[in-house]
């Protein structure tokens, strides 16, 4: 197998995408994994990953996330992205020393998958239910606690709805990454506020929701943003 020019120098930087998306029809939060073609662990089911600046010249982290994000391991829009840390040593990589900068991204539309891709229950990944080479359940257990930290404070769990949603739909997303019902009135409250804000604005639309009754939608009229609650959630 040929050897990459960053592994012959006995180091290895990589970018990691874990990419999460809400399953409607499971109810369940899931992520993106990888078959690998290459060594090591050929075969195996991975997160998409990338070396950077190895056969390809990285100027920058972010140059390196743009050629991951838009490369047959990705390729699908995303409504969120942002990097939760670095780690390395001389164990979690064969092939020599090594660290990844990994981060937390979220999709919100249907896309048709390649054949190397599939998208598997974040839960069972995150508790190595389902065994990733490298350190990467690891890395999948910090990204969800990052999303489980930031859904008590922020309106972030709502980029997986996408540009226009339903308030039950908010409850229903809100509950899943909690890991616990999230009471209606609390969740309207959080609504309100992000319209009084100018984050949100009713469409004049609504859409089928509980026991099949039509419900009125909202649009995010600042869906690159993520807003701050005054209060947290368990409060």
């Amino acid at each position: 197998m040929p050897t990459s020019p960053a592994a012959a120098r006995g180091y290895l930087h990589t970018i990691d995408l874990c990419v999460l998306r809400f399953c409607r029809e499971t109810q369940a939060l899931e992520i993106l994994l990888n078959r690998r073609e290459a060594e090591p662990f050929a075969g195996h089911w991975a997160l998409p990953g990338i070396v950077v600046n190895g056969d390809v010249e990285d100027l920058t982290l972010n140059d390196a996330v743009e050629r991951l994000r838009n490369s047959s391991k990705v390729g699908m829009p995303l409504a969120w992205i942002e990097q939760v840390g670095t780690v390395g040593d001389a164990f979690r990589d064969p092939r020599c020393w090594s660290s990844s900068t990994f981060y937390l991204a979220i999709a919100s539309e249907a896309v048709q998958l390649a054949e190397h891709q599939g998208f598997f229950p974040l839960k069972d990944v995150a508790d190595a239910s389902i065994k990733l080479p490298f350190d990467h359940n690891s890395l999948v257990a910090a990204v969800q606690e990052r999303l489980l930290s930031k859904a008590l404070y922020s309106s972030l769990p709502l980029m997986f709805l996408g540009p226009e949603f339903s308030a039950p739909e908010a409850v229903d997303i809100f509950s899943v990454v909690l890991g616990r019902p999230v009471l209606k009135t609390s969740m309207r409250q959080r609504l309100l506020k992000m319209t009084e804000a100018g984050y949100l604005q009713e469409t004049g639309r609504k859409k089928s929701g509980d026991g099949g009754r039509p419900q009125r939608t909202v649009e995010n009229l600042k869906p690159a943003s993520v807003y701050l609650f005054d209060r947290c959630f368990l409060e």
